[in-house]
């Protein structure tokens, strides 16, 4: 973990964490380009022969998971477990309620605008395990969706050896979503884009998942809409006062345990403070049991900020835009901080939390596409519907000043059409 001292390194630092994140999107898009061309081009056996390479599967499985499959797999989980799915569905469903976007109707003499929210038809919820399970991820996708209305929601995962997890099988019977796929990575993306003989075609697709998953979502909008480009996971922490390192060093470990491409890093004032996470990091390392896959993130994507004032701290990270935050110290620095995926406030508040049991979605835009865009919500699923009535005192009103733009424009055609109305009774 490379130590940066922010008033003096400032440019060479958001210089640094840009080239990282460029360097992972250049190292994948040719791999994502050519399983493309090979879906779009083989269907099936394609989606077959990649999960036989990626996915070990020694035969060839259906590709859509069988109810008998998905209970046989859910009855292996514990009464115990099954009831903390619940309790994780109960949790996100009474937070995501009354997200939905309102109806509006604008009126001015002569005319009426009529908004409102309708859902999109179909949407896939791409759950990831290619390295664990997620079956928060499927609880995170499906709710909103169940809750925006949504009529055929999908859900695709990658399957070691064809064998669905049982805990994605036990949280599908529970959000009753029966349509599973033992698809995962880019090739599924492009799959549920495109549609093959088996695999339908939807409209939305939403999910995390790994560098490889985010480029080809990046591939396919327009075709299909996403969610955001949500790959590798991303924490900042900000520190105003002095906070165990300890805590520290597992917040950092839980994110980087994710993916060996996870970004984590963490703003202080103190330097004593900054010295004693690390030994704390060298310290606890040995006991995390996804050691391996958290050392390469941390030796690749992982910083130590060192900062005099604050409001260089914040302007770094709003340049960054994380994914997640956490503020530790001084809650009202937050105020200045526009663009993480999601911002959590205070001593004992975690990422970890949220990433389960808080209901707010742990879907979040990474890369820094929270300068524009948000977390999933039930609204994500919905597109606006415009209906437009415009009355002949609203025409009569208006009609010469709209042709006489269409002139300026070039645009006879318009001009003409409305001049056409003006003459109706």
């Amino acid at each position: 973990m490379k130590l940066w001292h922010l008033e003096e390194e400032l440019d060479a630092f958001l210089s640094t964490i840009r080239g990282q994140r460029e360097k992972r999107k250049v190292n994948v898009r040719a791999i994502v380009e050519s399983i493309r061309e090979s879906v779009r081009g083989g269907g099936d056996e394609t989606l077959r022969d990649l999960s036989r390479k990626y996915d070990g599967w020694e035969k060839d499985y259906p590709l859509k998971v069988t109810q008998a499959e998905l209970e046989e797999a859910a009855a292996s989980v514990s009464k115990k477990d099954t009831a903390v799915l619940k309790g994780m569905i109960r949790n996100v469903a009474a937070y995501h309620k009354g997200q939905y976007g309102p109806r509006r109707t604008f009126r001015r003499k002569g005319l009426s605008v009529k908004e409102e929210f309708v859902p999109v038809e179909r949407a896939l919820v791409y759950v990831p395990g290619g390295q664990v399970p997620y079956p928060s991820s499927l609880i995170m996708g499906a709710v909103p969706a169940k809750l925006a209305g949504v009529r055929h929601i999908y859900a695709t995962t990658p399957t070691r050896n064809g064998r669905i997890n049982p805990y994605i099988a036990a949280a599908a019977l529970l959000l009753d979503i029966r349509d599973i796929y033992r698809i995962g990575g880019a090739q599924a993306i492009y799959a549920f884009s495109f549609g093959t003989e088996t695999v339908p075609k939807v409209d939305m697709i939403v999910g995390p998942g790994n560098a490889y998953v985010e480029e080809a979502k990046r591939d396919v909008y327009g075709h299909v809409g996403i969610d955001m480009l949500a790959g590798p996971t991303e924490l900042n922490i900000l520190l105003t006062d002095t906070y165990p390192a300890e805590i520290l060093a597992w917040d950092l470990f839980s994110q980087a345990e994710h993916d060996e491409m996870a970004a984590v890093g963490l703003f202080s004032p103190s330097k004593e403070d900054l010295y004693g996470i690390m030994r704390q990091v060298e310290r606890l390392i040995s006991s995390a049991e996804r050691r391996q896959t958290i050392e390469k993130a941390l030796e690749a994507n992982a910083f130590l900020a060192h900062y005099r004032k604050l409001e260089t701290a914040v302007r770094a990270i709003n340049a960054i835009a994380p994914e997640h935050l956490e503020v530790i110290g001084d809650e009202s620095a937050a105020r200045d901080i526009l663009y993480p995926g999601i911002i959590y406030v205070g001593r004992h508040t975690c990422v970890a939390m949220g990433d389960y049991y808080i209901g707010t979605n742990h879907v979040l835009p990474t890369g820094g596409a929270g300068r524009f865009s948000a977390g999933l919500s039930v609204d994500r699923f919905t597109k606006r519907r415009v209906l437009v009535k415009i009355e002949k005192s609203f025409l009569d009103r208006y009609a010469d000043k709209a042709i006489r733009l269409s002139r300026i424009e070039g645009l006879q055609a318009h001009g003409e059409a409305i001049k056409a109305r003006k003459g109706l009774a």
